[in-house]
């Protein structure tokens, strides 16, 4: 109660308002007292001001009786009231409580200690009233809410008897809640079923816990699914005195569920069923059908008449047309069932992009149209994604753009449209076609599987409607979008952009030693002018000094005018096929006028007919590249033309003289090649190692499990068993045997997915040939420590046109060794017979896994030369192996025997001692 009782007094008597006032002082309470005589000025009172309690005389002026009881209540109904009587009567009394007094007292038995406890006792009865209806309102309330709730809800104490039910409950159930109140679940379910929810009450209230299940209920003898959530019911002492259950029907809900459940399993069968059959009718049809293609590749490779060439070529590209059917089916039911991952890996775009480009090109060039191929500059020269896919989107959408242009160019191109933070290059990927088009309303329908913009009975175009659609879904798991512009008639644009991680920023996408061509003047001739800016655009990265030209006439024109001015331009590139004069006939005057015949000569074409090369043999051309040229080979054919030799890693092997600082080593050495064993043996010894070696990767395997080693240099390419597949045994033996081995892989191939896969097989080091001295000392000591001594700088190497060798890049790769030298020349003499016999064999038999291994020995053997013209021809019969034809390998070889004729002799000389190294 409060520190001081306020009260306020209703009496009209003075005498009596003072005897009450009087006792109120005499009392130990603090009691404040406001006095009104009439009961209209003690309604008036309070509303004006806040009372704890009221002492009223029921006869007033302007009242009498319990009228003024109701008068009053009607102003506050839960006022405490103490009516001060002139009387004693029991009935006045009664009637007085009973008309919501909390007490009455007769003015005659009023003394200081009645008249206390009579003004608390109605101060604490009436807040004892109050809470009371405020319990008995909470509580009707919980009863009308709970039992207007569509769940059942009941409550059981702490010995299983039910103390609750609402009304849900009784209708679920179909028992009378009062039939059930004090009852337990043994008397209502089968005691299995009220054993289960014992324990379950048990549960919650040890835990203290809320319970939710869903379990079967047996309750009115049907069987139901019911979701439970049970927990504990507290007291106001967070004491623990029963527990509370809601319920509600979830039959339909569980049923549905164990529906779905079942047409889960059933279509999962059927995904299966249906991988499985495309699997095995992709094998059916793929065994029967490589035979009907080979065997139409073989024909063809016969003599035949005019008629059989046509009816041999329609089998095989109806053969090769019913394979991309095949693969595109397999490839959608792949993505369908979510099994088509992307294998994501290094690798270097423009390369790559580039070599998808080029039979793009040809199928273009076929058709006479100019495939063009860009990439912006701020391109990143290495990201990490699957290369595989991404040419599958390429090739699609690139012949797709052939298919559908009859007239004009293709023009592809790759530009960065943001990089984000994590450093992932969002790129952005375009292909222009001047093609048919796509009608507007078919610009989103054409991503779907099995639409085509050229439908109906009379379409035009071939195809199963699913390559767009494979896109749409490989592009989706790149992170990126595809979309397409287009115009009816006038052609189309399709987009798609994809995340690839920047795995090197520091690899440049200019090619090293590009200040050796720098200042070169330059013309560019071609019709196409999409070609002459992306020519232009390259060509000046690197330094040099391009001039355009439109046609034949206008690049002759400017060459002539360049000669007379005395700045002649040093080479030219041409395309081929142009109107008019074509790129030919550009050459043959050329070579016709005196002042210009000297002019370097590199030609580009889309198409190469049978007699295309040697007509550009017969006029000294320095170099022949189909389109859509990539920016590493139009590189090289430069270098090549202008007879400049850029090293490997500019100024990186470098004579070595002081190697006192890594300690001798015991050093397993795993190579093939004759030529490489002696300069790789000699170079270790003359470094105090001591070597060991073993031909091919079973022996080296064998070679290393019986002895003790401290480092394992490895080739990669090895007859029998390979580097890589070597170093994962070695490495599994290890796991059994403990311990690790250096081991540094050595290859002819430096390509950053290379790298990647000789690290994934478990080397841990990695140098490419030829060898360099300074990279393979600098490897070595990695591992075991020393410094390498400073570089000194080489000279470039001369391709020389009459084919001779540049004898101070050989000595050099021997380390300034004379004596190695003339041993590997002997080597080089000994083996390039030999060599070339087993070619005659190999091709002579069509077998280009075996031509390939041969050409690629004979470019071991010539590293030690530097650059000459037979590493060119043994690098285009090495691509013919790998391309599966040999069409071009005699003609090829024949060149090859000439070349390697000149070499053999100056190395004869110098062996014989009629030539002396510089």
């Amino acid at each position: 109660m409060p520190q001081s009782i306020r009260i306020l007094l209703i009496e009209d008597t003075p005498e009596d308002a003072n005897l009450v006032r009087h006792y109120l002082t005499e009392t130990e309470e603090a009691f404040s007292l406001d006095h009104a005589e009439t009961l209209s000025d003690g309604l008036e009172k309070l509303r004006a001001s806040s009372v704890d309690v009221v002492l009223l005389d029921l006869d007033l002026p302007d009242s009498e009786g319990l009228g003024t009881i109701m008068a009053i209540h009607a102003e506050s109904p839960h006022l405490p009231l103490v009516v001060l009587t002139n009387g004693g009567s029991r009935d006045l009394a009664a009637s007085v409580i009973q008309e919501g007094a909390q007490d009455c007292l007769p003015k005659a038995n009023i003394d200081a200690d009645s008249l206390n406890r009579s003004v608390r006792y109605a101060i604490e009865r009436t807040h004892r009233q109050r809470v009371e209806s405020t319990l008995e309102n909470s509580e009707a309330r919980y009863r009308g809410l709970v039992d207007s709730l569509p769940v059942c809800v009941l409550q059981k104490d702490l010995d299983g008897r039910f103390i609750f039910a609402n009304q849900a409950y009784s209708e679920f159930t179909g028992h009378n809640v009062d039939d059930i109140l004090g009852k337990t679940d043994f008397d209502l379910s089968p005691n299995d079923v009220a054993q289960k929810f014992r324990d379950d009450d048990h549960k919650v209230a040890r835990s203290g816990k809320l319970f939710r299940t869903v379990e079967v209920n047996t309750t009115d003898g049907k069987t139901a699914w019911v979701e439970v959530i049970k927990s504990p019911i507290r007291d106001a002492h967070d004491q623990i005195v029963g527990t509370q259950a809601i319920f509600w029907d979830v039959t339909e809900r569980q049923l549905a569920v164990e529906a779905l459940t079942r047409a889960k399993e059933a279509a999962e069968d059927a995904s299966r069923a249906k991988s499985e059959f495309l699997a095995n009718m992709s094998h059916e049809i793929r065994t029967p059908l490589n035979a009907v293609i080979g065997m139409a590749e073989l024909l063809l490779d016969t003599k035949l008449t005019s008629t059989q060439r046509d009816y041999l070529k329609m089998i095989l590209e109806s053969g090769e047309s019913l394979l991309s059917v095949i693969n595109d089916i397999l490839d959608f039911s792949k993505i369908e069932a979510g099994k088509l991952d992307l294998i994501r890996k290094p690798f270097e775009i423009r390369e790559t992009v580039g070599d998808m480009m080029k039979p793009l090109g040809v199928r273009a060039g076929a058709n006479h149209l100019e495939l063009t191929c860009h990439f912006d500059s701020a391109v990143p020269a290495v990201v990490e994604g699957d290369a595989h896919r991404l040419r599958q989107i390429v090739v699609n959408l690139v012949g797709n753009a052939i298919k559908f242009t009859e007239v004009g160019e293709i023009d592809f191109d790759v530009s960065v449209e943001s990089v984000t933070p994590d450093n992932d290059a969002i790129l952005h990927f375009q292909v222009r076609d001047t093609g048919i088009g796509i009608p507007e309303d078919k610009l989103q329908k054409i991503f779907e599987a099995f639409e085509q913009a050229d439908s109906g009975s009379t379409r035009q175009y071939g195809g199963t409607g699913l390559g767009l659609a494979i896109c749409a879904r490989l592009v989706d798991l790149m992170d990126g979008q595809i979309w397409v512009e287009s115009v009816l008639g006038k052609g189309s644009i399709f987009h798609f952009t994809g995340r690839f991680p920047i795995k090197e920023t520091n690899l440049a996408a200019r090619p090293e030693g590009t200040h050796r061509v720098q200042g070169t003047r330059v013309l560019i001739v071609d019709d196409n002018a999409t070609n002459r800016i992306i020519l232009d655009e390259i060509v000046r990265s690197w330094g040099m000094r391009p001039l355009l030209a439109a046609d034949a006439d206008e690049g002759l024109m400017l060459l002539q005018e360049a000669c007379s001015a005395g700045d002649p331009f040093t080479l030219l590139l041409t395309d081929f096929e142009m109107p008019g004069k074509n790129g030919l006939e550009l050459i043959q005057a050329i070579r016709d006028i005196p002042d210009l015949k000297n002019t370097l000569i590199t030609v580009l074409s889309s198409s190469e007919r049978p007699t295309t090369r040697s007509q550009c043999d017969a006029l000294d051309v320095s170099g022949f590249l189909m389109k859509p040229v990539k920016q590493s080979e139009l590189f090289d054919a430069i270098v090549v033309a202008l007879g400049v030799e850029v090293p490997e890693s500019e100024s990186r092997d470098h004579h070595l003289t002081d190697h006192d600082k890594v300690r001798p080593l015991k050093i397993l050495l795993a190579e093939d090649n004759l030529a490489n064993q002696r300069l790789a043996i000699a170079l270790l010894q003359k470094w105090g190692h001591s070597v060991t070696l073993a031909v091919n990767g079973k022996e080296a395997v064998t070679t290393w499990r019986n002895n003790a080693f401290d480092l394992v240099i490895m080739d990669v390419q090895m007859p029998e068993m390979d580097g890589l597949e070597a170093t994962r045994r070695i490495r599994n033996l290890e796991r059994i045997r403990g311990g690790h081995i250096p081991i540094v892989a050595m290859t002819a191939h430096a390509l950053t997915g290379d790298r990647e896969k000789c690290l994934e097989a478990g080397m841990d080091g990695y140098t490419s040939k030829p060898l360099r001295i300074h990279e393979l000392y600098e490897t070595i000591a990695g591992f075991f420590g020393g410094q390498p001594p400073a570089p000194v700088e080489s000279p470039p190497s001369i391709i020389a046109s009459d084919g001779s060798v540049d004898w101070s890049h050989a000595l050099h790769s021997c380390d300034g060794d004379g004596a190695l030298l003339l041993d590997l020349l002997q080597i080089f003499l000994d083996e390039t017979p030999l060599l070339l016999n087993r070619l005659d064999e190999t091709i002579a038999a069509n077998d280009c896994d075996a031509t390939y291994r041969t050409a690629h020995t004979i470019t071991g053997s010539l590293r030690i030369l530097g650059p000459t013209p037979a590493n060119e021809v043994v690098r285009k019969l090495e691509q013919a192996a790998t391309s599966g034809t040999l069409e071009d390998a005699p003609a090829l070889l024949r060149e090859l025997r000439e070349r390697l004729e000149v070499l053999s002799k100056n190395a004869a000389e110098i062996v014989a001692g009629k030539q002396f190294l510089p």
